[in-house]
């Protein structure tokens, strides 16, 4: 099983490593592959190590790392879904860390452990932001709000490249019945508040889910501070569970199923 969970001080962290091939006319092997990506790992562990060391808000807070994921693979700036039989003299492997508070993350394997079940622990946006990018998306963003958390995955060159979660949910929104415009207002400078490590502008492409129809003025603020910021317009409209084209079901999905179906996906290692 896989438990996939999004708070305030949940972070992934994104690495790419490049190694020269020294044979460079022999087709790569399986053992090779499997070196470099043994070695990919070990180099974004310790960068995302370092990371959380120098984060201001995780000072003083015991992290533990939750996965680790290969994120892309690539020969001579190629994108490849395997490497096994290619030729080429630089091999670039892309690593995403994901590391959460020890108590958010015992917290997890508590509920894994209680329904006597063995798992691993997911951050959800990157999941479902993992799943997106696998379908289609190439640019873009994916913001879920729950009862408690809003967090959100940005997708740029097919990739996940940056989240966030913070601790502002519905049911807050909900209990201060008459303030949506001055709340939504401030959720959406919260939204785009800087990301660390992310350079640009924030993409024009938005997909929500969680938010009901009472909260909808959330995004709407949203898409009017992220239109001024980039000058231009902005599309932001709801999730549908049709658009994770590669995922088939025989029950009715809801958008919100799609964070598990990610979930899932990367502990298949089908993502």
């Amino acid at each position: 099983m896989v438990a996939a969970i999004d708070g305030d001080d949940v972070r992934t962290y994104h690495n790419a490593i490049t190694f020269e091939r020294e044979a460079l006319d022999a087709p790569m092997a399986h053992g090779e592959v499997a070196r470099a990506v043994q070695e990919a790992r070990a180099d974004a562990e310790r960068t995302a190590r370092e990371a959380a060391s120098n984060d201001a808000a995780l000072r003083g807070i015991a992290t533990v790392q939750l996965r680790d994921d290969v994120a892309g693979l690539a020969i001579d700036g190629r994108p490849l879904a395997s490497l096994i039989g290619f030729q080429g003299r630089f091999v670039e492997v892309r690593t995403d860390v994901a590391l959460a508070p020890l108590v958010l993350a015992s917290a997890a394997s508590g509920a894994l452990d209680a329904a006597k079940r063995k798992g691993t622990v997911a951050s959800g946006a990157y999941a479902l932001g993992r799943l997106l990018a696998s379908c289609g998306l190439a640019e873009g963003a994916v913001l879920r709000m729950g009862a408690d958390v809003t967090a959100f995955a940005v997708v740029r060159g097919s990739r996940v490249v940056a989240t966030r979660a913070f601790g502002l949910g519905r049911d807050a929104f909900l209990a201060r019945d008459g303030r949506s415009a001055q709340d939504a207002a401030t959720w959406a400078r919260c939204v785009v508040a800087p990301l660390p490590g992310f350079d640009g502008l924030l993409p024009a492409r938005w997909h929500f889910v969680g938010v009901p129809e009472e909260l909808l003025e959330l995004p709407r603020a949203l898409g009017a501070v992220v239109a001024e910021q980039r000058g231009g317009e902005v599309e932001i409209a709801p999730l549908r569970p049709a658009a994770a084209t590669r995922v088939l079901s025989q029950e009715p999905l809801h958008a919100d199923d799609l964070v598990a179906v990610g979930a899932a996906g990367l502990a298949g290692g089908l993502l």
